[in-house]
């Protein structure tokens, strides 16, 4: 089966540390995990172990879209790799993510999605990631 992948470079004006410790804190994700303008978390969740879960429940309107998956790797300061599941996705996928320190106080983000079934998938994947990556900027400088 054929899959699509995407990957998104952000440098964000925090440390290494700062921005992967924003990735497995529920109240920092309940304030950036929010893919398009109008959306919000209603609820966040985080057991940041190796084979423990996340839920991330985003809000559109009235509807609640719960995000949910298994974190595989955690490499502290470095390394984040976490399975994605969401109601839109046919298939499970792997999201990693890789901070590395690029400057004094900056941290480069790499995340890593791979897995979609289909094109139009890791197209609106890709303007939620990016969304998010931004705000998640706007939120660490704030």
């Amino acid at each position: 089966m054929t899959t699509f992948d995407l990957t998104i470079t952000k440098t964000i004006s925090a440390s290494p540390q700062t921005v992967f410790d924003a990735w497995l804190s529920p109240k920092a994700l309940a304030t950036f995990m929010t893919p398009a303008e109008g959306m919000s978390v209603s609820k966040a969740e985080s057991d940041a172990s190796i084979g423990g879960k996340y839920l991330i429940v985003m809000k559109a309107g009235e509807q609640e879209l719960p995000h949910t998956g298994v974190y595989k790797e955690i490499e502290k300061y470095s390394k984040l790799v976490f399975t994605w599941n969401n109601p839109f996705n046919e298939v499970e996928s792997l999201v990693t993510l890789t901070f590395a320190e690029c400057g004094d106080g900056e941290t480069e983000l790499t995340l890593h999605h791979e897995g979609f079934a289909s094109e139009e998938s890791r197209n609106n994947h890709n303007g939620g990631w990016t969304t998010i990556t931004d705000t998640l900027e706007t939120k660490l400088a704030s």
